[in-house]
């Protein structure tokens, strides 16, 4: 639990505004410093160089940090890998970081130059991250350069619906967020997107005018769904910004289709390993300036991140599946590209006859009265399709559903429908497609 959660969730609103702001002005100086606008700076630089002189300068930023690690890390100060033989370096996983983290931590650093950072533990291991706080303004730079490429402009007003949990669990009535107006934010609660709250949050999206939104890509559909249902066309931001989930092609089309502009997707972790960022023209660009990718023969993402030297994570499995795409994009930057960010490993159901089977968010792309759907599966045999219905779903709907289900699993596995009002999330807001009891 957040310090002092219990505390704030009993405050009036009002203080609890005031609480969000005080504390917006102690992390504006933490985020916005000198570090900021010079990593901004050479970041924006790098997006006018060649492919050629990426790599190259990739390569000395790695090897420079493999031999810092080896001088300063103890886990890897132990192993003694030679910094010129960057695939010698063992794979690491999850669960070997987070049984000793300190053994992750440099020397360099003691506490006081540290910040901690949590992961969400949606796979079953959650993981403390030490970043230094020179580092986490260089983050914010990576986060506004890619702001920039919808066209945004540093500090723009924004909405915010993510994992904030600015409003009370049990508070029943709006408003259903806190405005930041040190960083111009509309600090928006994703735990209160229910169908009687919608109505509120379209309304307090048209007084405030957002110049972009920022959120979950499930919170984000259950907004555009709203609008769309109804009808609403004066919510249009310059650019709508998808993180932290994986995001589904139907979530795209309605998102894109309901705001009237792109959806451009961000693709981070909170160990600060790797960086793939959407731009204008569709391309996803993993940024080499960030960290280095290696894709597996099954798909598995590799990273290492170049820039937090407080825990540097060097060859770190992220639990992430991506395909790779050759050649440049249209948008002129030279990073290299990805054909698509498959999502995490455990979000593939697997069949009788040992396949695993992937983006199965296409069982929806014909079903148009379905408000949200997940998978879960239990049982080797068995896909239990849960969904919470719309008005006007019909029979044909399911038909429909399991059709596609059918063409994409095969004859060997039953399908169980279990309609429900609600799709539960995890504890930091988030949405999870596919369930898994055998991954």
């Amino acid at each position: 639990m957040i310090p002092g959660k219990r505390l704030y969730d009993k405050l009036p609103a009002w203080t609890q505004s005031l609480a969000v702001n005080l504390m917006s002005v102690k992390t504006y100086h933490e985020k916005y410093g000198r570090i900021f606008h010079d990593e901004s700076a050479r970041l924006t630089n790098n997006e006018r160089k060649d492919r050629g002189q990426l790599l190259d300068e990739q390569e000395r930023q790695l090897f420079g940090l493999l031999e810092y690690a080896r001088r300063h890390v103890p886990y890897y100060r132990q192993l003694g890998y030679p910094t010129h033989r960057f695939q010698d370096w063992p794979i690491l996983d999850k669960q070997s970081v987070a049984s000793k983290p300190t053994e992750f931590v440099s020397d360099q650093f003691t506490s006081g130059d540290l910040m901690v950072l949590k992961t969400s533990g949606t796979t079953g291991t959650p993981l403390r991250v030490s970043v230094s706080k020179a580092y986490h303004q260089t983050e914010m730079a990576f986060r506004w350069r890619h702001k920039a490429w919808g066209g945004v402009p540093f500090l723009s007003r924004s909405a915010y619906v993510s994992g904030h949990s600015v409003v009370p669990a049990l508070q029943l009535h709006p408003p259903f967020w806190r405005l930041d107006h040190v960083e111009k934010r509309l600090l928006c609660s994703s735990y209160h997107l229910n169908p009687t709250a919608l109505r509120a949050y379209i309304d307090e999206f048209r007084r405030f005018a957002p110049v972009f939104i920022h959120g979950y890509p499930s919170s984000l559909f259950v907004l555009a769904q709203y609008i769309l249902e109804h009808q609403v066309q004066d919510i249009r931001p310059r650019a709508v910004f998808a993180a932290s989930e994986t995001l589904l092609d139907f979530q795209r089309a309605a998102i894109q289709e309901a705001f009237g502009t792109r959806v451009l997707n961000w693709y981070g972790n909170t160990e600060m390993t790797c960086n793939i960022v959407e731009c204008e023209a569709g391309g996803l660009h993993c940024r080499t300036d960030y960290g280095v990718l290696e894709i597996l023969e099954d798909g598995a993402m590799v990273c290492t991140g170049l820039n937090n030297l407080a825990m540097p994570l060097i060859r770190y499995r992220v639990g992430d599946a991506a395909v790779s795409r050759e050649g440049l994009c249209a948008c002129g930057r030279a990073f290299p590209l990805l054909e698509k960010v498959e999502g995490r490993m455990e979000d593939y159901v697997l069949t009788p006859e040992g396949r695993r089977v992937g983006r199965l968010d296409h069982l929806f792309k014909d079903a148009h009265h379905v408000r949200e759907a997940q998978l879960e599966q239990k049982q080797i045999d068995e896909l239990i399709i849960r969904i919470v219905k719309l008005d006007g779903f019909s029979p044909e709907d399911e038909r429909v559903i399991k059709a596609e289900a059918r063409q994409r699993l095969g004859d060997s596995i039953r399908i169980r429908f279990d309609y429900v009002t609600h799709i539960s999330r995890t504890s930091s807001g988030k949405f999870r497609f596919v369930l898994s009891a055998l991954v």
